[in-house]
């Protein structure tokens, strides 16, 4: 590693617990005495997060230390308007330059391990591993230096975590995934504790397993076993311990998660069905229907063929093949010229998009015109129309991106974001006005994310603990590099 120009006067390191959940470490602090000292003994700030609006935009969020609006990315597979379907965000398309690397410009020492949603390694003389056990990911597994990946992969192997495929999951798989995650959390640390020996100035780990178990091993579910997000939760813990000793009187520490997680209260499987209802009313003629969708293959195996096998199946074929099959199942049979708006995929809350002319490349409606207010009018009343079988309205607040999250890459973002009340995902929903509809949600997460992320501050120096001020996820990466360039 290239050696700084001068020195700071005290290194920070950074511990990223991805999407754990503060209550959840709070109600079982007995075990997790790491959690516990840290808490005790540190400064907490509540982390105001873009994650309940923007589940994926979080990590770019916080590397980039700008809000979606100016970063544009929401998710791994987003929607391109240039070629009417879903891809993977690329660095070609929306790149985005981390804090870290302006670190770097000014003579620290950088490391910075699994930080999900980067792109390709650009540092040149600090270290970066990139897509080794992160559960979200945009690029392939690389490291810089390029020969630190084969190393990697010879000394601690590949990380057990995978990939998510966002179907139930069997009693046998869960107990699988549970293992893995125990595993990968052991072996975090030991990548983390091995690469501390290097030379650094700054210091960032994300442990990706409280992420993928709090999704999937959320209690609640008949079929996880009872203690099986604890034993995840333990496992963190335990690496989070070792390289806190590591740091010991030798940086100052923030650990951090930018978002929280609970009991997974998702509509999202009714959006594609509200909004193809909406333009079926809305381009009828004569007082007639008409559908804005054919029938397609993809979509149709997709909702029939049994989890099981769609589990193994996507298990064994490359991420590329996964991608096409996830975007033929939301686009595959659409005839744009009788659609009007559309829901893109998400995961959380739903994600709505006008077909506005100018900027999808099969515009149907202009923008700004009273035709689009028509539409959009028809939609909110729609979406405010139907109800859960408990008579709890399905939709908890409608955001719009141009208004809360504008910027230089806003249009990037969906149009209308639809969040959730406190509800279990429901299979019926009733609208006086537009009917009955039926769906299922199918992704297997029992767990789904919360915006309350936090950050615990550790001096080397003993410090009066307490709390601080919230601030957004954003200025979180400012405040850092603003202690270590001052």
């Amino acid at each position: 590693m290239g050696k700084a120009e001068g020195a700071v006067s005290c290194p920070v390191a950074m511990i990223g617990v991805d999407a754990a959940d503060l209550d959840f470490i709070r109600a079982n602090l007995s075990s997790l005495p790491n959690f516990r000292h840290a808490l005790e003994t540190g400064i907490t700030r509540p982390l105001r997060s873009t994650a309940g609006a923007l589940t994926g935009s979080v990590w770019p969020t916080f590397y980039t230390a700008k809000p979606p609006g100016d970063h544009g990315i929401y998710h791994h597979l987003q929607w391109d308007s240039s070629q009417m379907q879903l891809r993977r965000v690329t660095e070609g398309w929306l790149y985005c330059e981390p804090f870290w690397y302006e670190l770097e410009r000014r003579g620290l020492r950088v490391i910075a391990l699994d930080v999900p949603m980067t792109f390709h390694p650009r540092l040149t003389n600090g270290i970066e591993v990139i897509t080794w056990g992160s559960h979200d990911e945009l690029t392939p597994f690389a490291t810089h230096p390029e020969e630190l990946g084969r190393t990697l992969l010879r000394r601690l192997g590949s990380h057990p975590m995978g990939h998510e495929i966002p179907v139930r999951h069997s009693r046998r798989e869960l107990e699988k995934i549970r293992r893995n995650l125990v595993k990968g959390a052991q072996l975090k640390a030991d990548l983390g504790e091995w690469l501390t020996a290097q030379p650094w100035d700054f210091f960032l780990i994300v442990f990706g397993e409280c992420h993928r178990g709090g999704h999937i091993l959320w209690p609640g579910n008949s079929e996880v076993p009872p203690a099986a997000l604890l034993d995840v939760y333990q496992a963190v813990d335990e690496g989070v311990g070792r390289l806190l000793k590591n740091f010991a009187e030798r940086a100052a520490v923030y650990l951090f998660a930018l978002h929280g997680m609970g009991p997974n209260t998702s509509q999202e499987h009714f959006a594609p069905r509200i909004v193809d209802l909406v333009n079926r009313r809305f381009t009828g003629q004569n007082g007639e229907t008409v559908t804005s969708r054919r029938n397609s293959l993809v979509p149709w195996l997709r909702e029939h063929i049994p989890a099981g096998l769609q589990n193994a199946i996507a298990r064994s074929v490359p991420v590329e093949v996964r991608d096409a099959v996830v975007n033929r199942s939301i686009v595959d049979g659409i005839d744009w010229s009788r659609t009007p708006g559309f829901a893109v995929l998400s995961d959380a809350n739903a994600y709505l998009r006008f077909n506005l002319q100018g900027r999808e490349q099969a515009g149907l409606l202009r923008a700004g015109s009273e035709e689009q207010t028509d539409y959009r009018d028809l939609l909110i009343r729609c979406l405010h129309s139907f109800r859960l079988d408990s008579g709890q309205p399905l939709i908890q607040e409608l955001l719009f991106a141009d208004s809360h999250f504008p910027g230089a890459r806003s249009q990037h973002l969906p149009d209308i974001i639809a969040t959730w009340p406190e509800a279990r995902p429901a299979n019926t929903i009733h609208s006086e006005e537009f009917g009955t509809i039926h769906a299922e949600l199918t992704t297997g997460r029992g767990g789904n994310h919360r915006p309350n992320g936090f950050c615990i501050e550790l001096r080397p120096r003993r410090q009066q603990p307490g709390t601080a001020d919230a601030i957004p996820i954003w200025e979180l990466g400012g405040l850092v590099k603003r202690e270590l360039t001052a």
